[in-house]
């Protein structure tokens, strides 16, 4: 079926936000000026409002449409990103927590709510301080869509290398007087047992008059998370024992070998909050005053089980079971203690117990006027956000009886990890607290306001039709501190001869179920949170450590103008941003200012009605993150790390180019192909060397500096057609060619890209259902995992969607995520062995909604 759209009625669809009506049905309807326009629901109206967003923008552009509130396609923002063209997620902990863009980290692309920052922070306290948005934060319920900018405008915020994601949320004077909608849902996780509950709902009111309107809506999203893992630790290295650990075989040689391997559950409870509370005031018909309010929270607390056969601490390898491979690695071989009289055990349980809370918030006011041929946006906003949590790490093991700690250990492929005596990891009373016993607190802040005026004046001369200019100041601030309490906590510990049956929190077993039965070390004792409790009762006087501040001063001027002809439409602008940064510590305080000037130029041509020509040419910047300007130390005493900031860097520099080819053979179809590129200059690396600093002798310091260079080519592909009967196919595929010329590892693609990824959905959809499968690919990439550079195998996932229209008003929903449960495995080619393991489980839901 062939549909033409004028430009025009493209434009009505895209914004277009109508009240339910049955899934398939197809309405065109005469507007004031014989204009045709045509409406669709469901599956197909959501797909419909997204491509003709994507059409009528002058960018390169693609996005994602909740077609009617609660009916944002996806379980979480970033599983919705996934199946866009040229993008590909990160999953730390099962939901996807980051997105990398065309060949760009998370850190390297700009997350903004309407238009504006969001502050961000993280909570685990290994994990380095970045930009990067956590889209585990934001509920997809009470969002009404979102546009990714893959090349750039002078408009838009400056900061993204990647891409810009705006999310956009409802306004009450575009919906009707007196919507309602509310959910219910449960949701499991096949790692954990039991469901967990949800709840949603949302309130607009307008007055008759559409002059005055409010929304307001609550969400509470609870549900479990369990990770599954096996990794090892430490470089593959000789631990000679010279200004580092020793690790020795029974001959007395050092084998070139990882510093050890662990069997880990993370078991979380989390709960995911957000608030929306929007204001509209039409003072006339030609002032729109406009307050929003958005509040995220995510509480996480958490027990993290890790069995760790760490050979350093007191350990030494029998060398006649050593097994090298081609490289020279020591792969497998059984390991025990070596002195039994020495403090150290080298198999151990190390629990790490955690209660983190984040919190982030945008309060916007603005003012929109249009005159005849002008208009004029005044916007003043702050975006807060914190995170707080306590944390102990406390260390147990067989102190008595130090032969019970061999292990026969292999790591060729899915690891295998079988103590000599696995009953001793399962008996709470023989396991000793020793080593170990931390106690502090999380401490971190981001803070953002921002002023903003925007002008734009219409006119018709010279194929122009309107010219835009703009001036933005932010201020933002980022700190982060621990304040410790742990003084004399692990001596009272032992003293008083605490086991792991104080704080007994029962046995796991079956773990890691989707690898090979008999290799993974899957069954042993865990603990609760209450030795935060006892942590807490017997608590030393604080002292705040690794503290430091990041406080940048942002200025911006813009201007654009836009051009219409019969056939050539498109922008071209100018930015100008000027940064002043300031660095410090406790003691230290140091400032550089650097400014950028980035223009742009987006030009689409119309080769027929409905087959489109795009070009899109662009400078762009991205900051360094927080991690890499802090003038603090990141050290990890036990595991010999360290990190340390550098706060002369400067952003990354990137030219980028695209060049398009879209064909909409109807209203909800599209054939495109989209070539890309982008050359980053003043790529930032970090640099490794084995050092001893102040409080780490012996360690591997990691420090950062402007370095490399990088380049990235590619290719999306992507097909999407309606057959008019209720099927529906979409498909993209996008290739990617990077390349980082690493002054430290040489050449080698950009880590978190995949060369191939793809998706594949079909749908079907009538009046009394809708129905979605959804599959999602890509190959290898390289990724950095417990502090060590890897290769991440290929990863797929499978999702699936059914909607009951029972009535006109009420849906009831089933879904699953990750129905195949894959399995994320890294290895280390270079070194010929399997890295890390890492099972997040499938995840399925069940729900109604009510909506009038």
């Amino acid at each position: 079926m062939h549909v033409s759209l004028s430009r025009l009625a493209i434009a009505v669809l895209a914004g277009c936000c109508a009240a339910p009506v049955a899934a398939q049905s197809t309405q065109a309807q005469p507007s004031a000026d014989n204009t045709e326009i045509i409406q669709v629901r469901g599956i197909r109206g959501s797909l419909s409002k997204s491509l003709a967003t994507k059409r009528i923008a002058d960018s390169v552009q693609d996005s994602v449409s909740a077609e009617d509130i609660g009916d944002f396609p996806d379980k979480n923002i970033g599983d919705a990103l996934q199946r866009i063209p040229g993008i590909t997620v990160s999953r730390t902990y099962g939901e996807v927590d980051g997105v990398n863009i065309r060949g760009t980290a998370p850190e390297h692309s700009l997350l903004l709510l309407n238009g504006q920052n969001v502050a961000t922070v993280g909570w685990f306290d290994n994990d380095p301080f970045t930009r990067s948005f956590n889209f585990e934060m934001v509920s997809a319920e009470q969002i009404a869509g979102m546009d990714v900018y893959k090349s750039n405008e002078a408009q838009i915020n400056e900061g993204a290398m990647g891409g810009t994601i705006n999310l956009k949320t409802r306004k009450p004077l575009e919906l009707d007087a007196n919507t309602l909608f509310g959910s219910v849902e449960a949701s499991h996780n096949t790692n954990t047992d039991g469901w967990k509950p949800s709840l949603s709902g949302l309130y607009s009111w307008k007055d008759s008059a559409a002059r005055f309107g409010v929304l307001l809506a609550h969400s509470v999203e609870k549900n479990k998370v369990a990770r599954e893992t096996q990794s090892t630790f430490g470089g593959a290295i000789s631990w000679d024992g010279i200004n580092k650990p020793e690790v020795p075989d029974t001959e007395g040689n050092h084998p070139v070998m990882p510093l050890g391997l662990a069997s880990i559950l993370f078991d979380e409870q989390r709960k995911r909050t957000s608030s929306q509370l929007s204001v509209q005031f039409q003072a006339s018909d030609k002032l729109l005053l406009s307050a929003d309010y958005n509040r995220f929270e995510l509480a996480n607390p958490h027990v993290n089980t890790a069995i760790f056969n760490f050979m350093h601490v007191n350990g030494i390898v029998d060398a006649e079971s050593a097994v090298y491979n081609d490289q020279g690695v020591l792969v497998a071989a059984h390991s025990r203690s070596r002195d039994p009289d020495d403090y150290g055990v080298p198999l151990f349980n190390n629990t790490v117990v955690r209660t983190p809370k984040m919190v982030s918030d945008v309060l916007n006011l603005q003012l929109d006027y249009q005159a005849d041929n002008w208009e004029l946006a005044a916007i003043a906003g702050r975006s807060g956000a914190t995170s707080r949590g306590k944390q102990s790490s406390i260390w147990f093991g067989d102190t008595v009886d130090k032969s019970s700690s061999g292990v026969s250990w292999d790591i060729r492929g899915t690891h295998k990890f079988m103590p000599d005596n696995a009953d001793i990891l399962l008996d709470h009373n023989k396991m000793k607290v020793f080593m170990e016993f931390s106690y502090l607190d999380n401490i971190r802040d981001n803070d953002i306001d921002y002023y903003q005026a925007d002008y734009k004046y219409h006119l018709d001369s010279f194929g122009f039709s309107s010219i835009e200019g703009g001036v933005k100041y932010q201020q933002q601030s980022f700190s982060a501190s621990q304040f410790v309490r742990d003084d004399g906590l692990l001596a009272k510990a032992e003293a008083a001869g605490l086991s792991m049956q104080t704080f007994n929190g029962g046995t796991v077993t079956g773990i890691l179920s989707e690898l090979p039965a008999n290799t993974a070390l899957t069954d042993f004792a865990v603990i609760n949170s209450s030795v935060l409790a006892y942590a807490e009762a017997n608590k030393a006087t604080g002292v705040s450590t690794n503290y430091f501040a990041i406080d940048e001063d942002i200025s911006a001027a813009y201007v654009k103008a836009n051009f219409n002809t019969e056939r050539l439409r498109g922008n071209v602008g100018l930015r100008w941003v000027d940064t002043e940064v300031t660095s410090s510590n406790d003691s230290l305080r140091q400032s550089i200012s650097y400014s950028n000037l980035l223009p742009s130029l987006n030009l689409v041509y119309d080769i027929q009605q409905d087959l489109l020509l795009r070009f899109a040419a662009s400078k762009s910047v991205a900051r360094p993150q927080y991690e890499q300007m802090k003038m603090a130390s990141n050290i990890e005493v036990h595991q010999k790390t360290a990190s340390i900031g550098n706060p002369d860097i400067t952003p990354y520099r990137s030219n980028q180019f695209d060049l398009g080819l879209e064909w909409y053979f109807n209203a909800s179809s599209l054939l495109s192909a989209t070539l890309f590129r982008k050359d980053i200059s003043d790529y930032i690396e970090s640099t490794s060397e084995l050092e001893s600093i102040e409080g780490c002798s012996g360690c591997i310091v990691t420090r950062y500096r402007n370095a490399g260079k990088a380049s990235v080519n590619g290719i999306e592909l992507q097909f999407q057609q309606d057959f008019g009967n209720g099927f529906g196919v979409l498909a993209n595929y996008t290739y990617t060619d990077s390349e980082l010329n690493s002054i430290t590892t040489g050449k080698g693609p950009l880590y978190g890209v995949s060369e191939n990824s793809y998706n594949l959905s079909a749908y079907y959809e009538n009046e009394l259902l809708s129905a979605r499968l959804a599959y999602n690919a890509r190959d290898e990439w390289r990724q950095i995992y417990n502090d060590q550079a890897g290769t991440a195998q290929p990863f797929k996932s499978l999702d699936a969607s059914f909607v009951w229209h029972m009535t006109d008003n009420i849906d009831i929903s089933l879904e699953a995520v990750n129905i195949l449960n894959e399995v994320r495995r890294i290895n280390r080619p270079e070194y010929g062995y399997t890295h890390s393991v890492d099972q997040f489980g499938a995840r399925y839901f069940i729900g109604v909604s009510f909506k009038m």
